[in-house]
């Protein structure tokens, strides 16, 4: 504390500055005399220990009240129910989360059945296309080859067969007429053979037409035409092997990635089931303490909201997630807190003590402790202080409640001070004061100084009692 309070001396001396020596109109004798610093400020009693109730839920938004809350100012032991909200969607939401949960996991089951069909069938196509096209490639070649040049071999016999056939027929009629001519068979029996000769000739001569034609189609049609059709199957076949082979890791792929899916899908309906499980037992809302109910928040130990969350804690009011309705405030122990000034800043330390005097009960006194001091604004030129308050017997504060209150921040009983106005600095940023001297002469004087309150400031070193210095 006196390390911070003989800091505070020199910023209290800088409004003295402008003394000068030929203004000096009085003198002030120094004597040794009580020297006390009391810093005063509003509080607002607080409870220690204080507990928001929020709710959270992680998936459920419906939060409806299914009946009023317990009332504002009740007391509560731990674990009283504080808050029921309506409960009966969220179990059919449940229930109906199950059900598609086990769907979730059949899909999951029949996913993993035609994953292993499915990876193992790619690998099958892939064996049966690569050996298609190995059986197709060699009954290619083997046509390409042998077949190909056998048929049109084939086509052209029988061209070739066809006329020597109508030629064996005409030399063979040409012979029965010259033979029929030369003997004595019977006319009729002539009519007959040469009848059946003439017909072998018209027939072959039939079959050699139609052999004609048929070898030129084949030769230049049938034949042509089924080289082209084996040579696109041939290709066909190569694009789809081609194909089969350089996709089948990208299948294999696309079929885990389909899987994983599932699985994932899986693993979200579990995470959305169980969350909306551990919302059921989030919308009884159960007190998290013993104390007494206060409908809102404290805020830097002011008690507010009340007008807007009351309503919401009645039958079919409507709660909002992440919002302190109630708060549960154990009664003692209690503390005070407050704001002191930027110009008090360094004049209060932890541990000073000092009293409070209750706005409900003027005439009584709370002993009170500084706990806590904010090393940053809270709001401009303040800084919150907390005080512990020793209210064992104050039976009737509350929390919510005001305070007067008196920090005793120093005392010295025998304190040598001098009027501010009497402190100026010099050029080597001594402070100084005009000291008269026995001989009545004034004496410029280095003065070592403590703590300024009040329009005084305590000199530690370079005076003495019953000196006279110069006031301006």
């Amino acid at each position: 504390m006196k390390r911070i309070l003989n800091i505070a001396a020199p910023a209290l001396l800088a409004l003295s500055l402008n003394a000068a020596d030929g203004n000096a109109t009085k003198t002030h004798k120094v004597k040794a005399e009580p020297f006390k610093v009391e810093i005063a400020l509003n509080g607002t009693f607080a409870a220690v220990k204080a507990h928001p109730v929020i709710i959270r839920p992680k998936a459920w938004a419906d939060l409806t009240l299914a009946a009023d809350a317990v009332g504002h100012g009740a007391r509560v032991a731990k674990g009283d129910v504080l808050v029921q909200l309506k409960t009966d969607k969220l179990e059919q939401k449940i229930a109906d989360g199950r059900l598609t949960l086990e769907a979730a996991k059949l899909d999951m089951a029949v996913a993993q059945a035609e994953y292993a069909f499915a990876t193992n069938s790619a690998a099958l196509d892939r064996a049966t296309a690569v050996r298609t096209l190995a059986r197709l490639q060699e009954d290619f070649d083997r046509y390409e080859k042998k077949i190909k040049l056998y048929n049109e071999k084939s086509a052209k016999f029988s061209l070739t067969s066809s006329e020597h056939s109508l030629a064996y027929a005409r030399e063979e009629l040409k012979q029965l007429q010259k033979m029929y001519e030369a003997d004595d068979i019977t006319e009729e029996t002539e009519e007959i053979i040469l009848k059946r000769a003439k017909h072998a000739v018209a027939r072959s001569q039939h079959f050699l037409e139609r052999t004609v034609m048929s070898t030129d189609a084949t030769l230049k049609l049938t034949l042509p035409r089924e080289y082209e059709d084996k040579t696109d199957a041939l290709t066909r076949v190569q694009l789809a092997t081609v194909k089969a082979t350089g996709t089948h890791e990208e299948k294999l792929r696309k079929l885990a990635i389909g899987l994983t899916q599932h699985v994932n899908a899986l693993k979200r309906a579990e995470e959305a089931q169980v969350k909306l499980e551990s919302d059921l037992d989030r919308l009884t809302i159960k007190a998290p303490a013993k104390g007494v109910v206060y409908y809102g928040k404290f805020t830097d130990g002011v008690w507010g909201g009340q007008k807007l969350i009351r309503p919401k804690l009645r039958a079919e009011g409507k709660l909002t997630a992440g919002e302190v309705f109630i708060t549960v405030v154990e009664e003692r122990p209690l503390q005070i807190l407050g704001n002191v000034t930027e110009k008090d800043f360094l004049k209060v330390n932890h541990a000073d003590t000092g009293w409070a005097m209750p706005t409900a009960a003027p005439a009584d006194r709370v002993g009170v402790k500084v706990t806590h001091i904010s090393r940053v604004p809270t709001a401009p030129g303040l800084y919150a202080v907390a005080l512990s308050a020793d209210a064992a017997n104050q039976t009737y504060l509350l929390p919510g409640m005001n305070a007067a209150v008196k920090l005793k921040v120093y005392e010295n009983a025998a304190a040598l001070t001098v009027p501010n106005g009497a402190l100026h600095v010099n050029a080597q940023g001594k402070s100084m004061v005009k000291r008269k001297g026995a001989d009545g002469n004034t004496v410029e004087t280095v003065v070592k100084l403590g703590v300024s309150h009040g329009g005084k400031t305590e000199v530690k070193e370079g005076l003495k009692e019953g000196d006279e210095i110069l006031v301006p």
